[in-house]
């Protein structure tokens, strides 16, 4: 069974998650459908309300207001990749 992160805090070191639906993180980076990510770190920002998400392949940057519907369903875009 795939496990399904509900919050950035849900995603684990050294794991590898797979796009579940294409979406752009804030500044449009496009994630498609498939893309694997390991995750290494994530870091938060208050000021800018915004999260980076450090993955070996990529960075993601998500911020609060602009990607409230992915932070909000975390689980509908990112799943781990392993069975």
């Amino acid at each position: 069974m795939k496990a399904i992160p509900t919050d950035i805090r849900d995603l684990k070191k050294g794991i590898q998650y797979r796009v579940q639906r294409d979406f752009a993180d804030c500044y449009q980076n496009q994630f498609t459908q498939g893309e694997l990510l390991t995750f290494v770190d994530s870091h938060f920002v208050p000021y800018h309300g915004g999260h980076t998400v450090v993955f070996k392949e990529r960075t993601l940057y998500l911020q609060e207001e602009v990607n409230s519907k992915i932070l909000g369903a975390l689980g509908d875009y990112l799943r781990t990749a392993a069975d």
